[in-house]
């Protein structure tokens, strides 16, 4: 007995509790005239409002997991405008380098027609195979208006580079130096920059050329990958012809001037044609 009391004592705001709420849903089964519903009809009050809480619990969770369907697909729809969005800045990369592509095409085909250099086109028959990259020997001579000191180019990824010069003239073969041999020597200028330097072959097999004397003054406004193209000094090579690209840059504290290193537009190993530049009579 003791222990019952006890149970109900430490229990009893439950118990309370419990006997208020039943209290509560008899009162609110009585109707407003103040009489007494019969038992069978209290239940059924009963369970309406038991129902209208299952109903009431059941929607609860249906509009939440409609909240989380609709979180999920606004989630997937922003993922997608995301993926379209890269896709529009890679489009947008893609047409900027063809507008500036599409700039220096026509800046070189504007100086084509300046210069009046009449191409003529010629096959590779031969290369000297003892030292590699030291000559060049083509299919057109002096019978098809080649001469000597004339400038050679050739074309690769729409780009027009400088492959040489024509040092040897036979009746129906000519002999060119190519840009790599030691002996060869161009007037050069970095393109964005302006900056001019004189470029030449290494020799030994060597992809490469040197350009030196560049003004240290460059050096900022210098950088991996920047164009470098013919000048026009000297009189032999036509202005604004691509030579190569920088691949590296050397500058010593005690110098005044730094030396790049340069790597050819032109794949020396893979050429077939070129074009020798013929300049028009006035």
């Amino acid at each position: 007995m003791n222990k019952l009391n006890y149970t109900f004592f430490k229990h009893r705001k439950g118990y309370v509790f419990l006997v208020l709420l039943i209290s509560s849903l008899i009162m609110l089964g009585i109707s407003s005239r103040g009489f007494v519903k019969k038992p069978k009809e209290i239940g059924k009050s009963l369970f309406s409002y038991f129902d209208a809480g299952i109903t009431g619990i059941s929607n609860w969770f249906g509009e939440t997991w409609n909240s989380i369907s609709e979180l999920k697909r606004v989630r997937d729809e922003l993922a997608s405008v995301q993926e379209k969005l890269l896709e529009y800045e890679r489009l947008s990369r893609d047409i900027i380098e063809l507008k500036q592509e599409n700039a220096q095409l026509k800046e070189q085909l504007k100086l084509s027609k300046s210069l009046k250099y009449k191409q003529i086109a010629a096959e590779v028959i031969g290369h000297d195979p003892v030292v590699p990259f030291s000559s060049i020997i083509i299919n057109k001579g002096y019978k098809d208006g080649i001469k000597r000191e004339m400038p050679v180019v050739a074309y690769k990824s729409g780009l027009k580079g400088l492959v040489g010069k024509i040092v040897l003239v036979n009746r129906h073969s000519s002999t060119i130096l190519p840009l790599l041999d030691p002996s060869s020597y161009v007037a050069g200028r970095i393109q964005h920059n302006r900056y001019e330097g004189l470029l030449k072959g290494q020799g030994s097999g060597s992809p490469y050329l040197i350009m030196e004397y560049v003004k240290k003054a460059a050096l900022d406004t210098t950088h991996y990958g920047d164009t470098v193209i013919t000048s026009g000094l000297g009189g032999v090579y036509p202005k604004g012809i691509h030579i190569g690209r920088i691949r590296s840059i050397g500058s010593k504290s005690y110098e005044t001037s730094m030396i790049l290193k340069v790597e050819p537009i032109i794949d020396f190993g893979n050429i077939e044609y070129v074009f020798v530049l013929k300049k028009e009579d006035k």
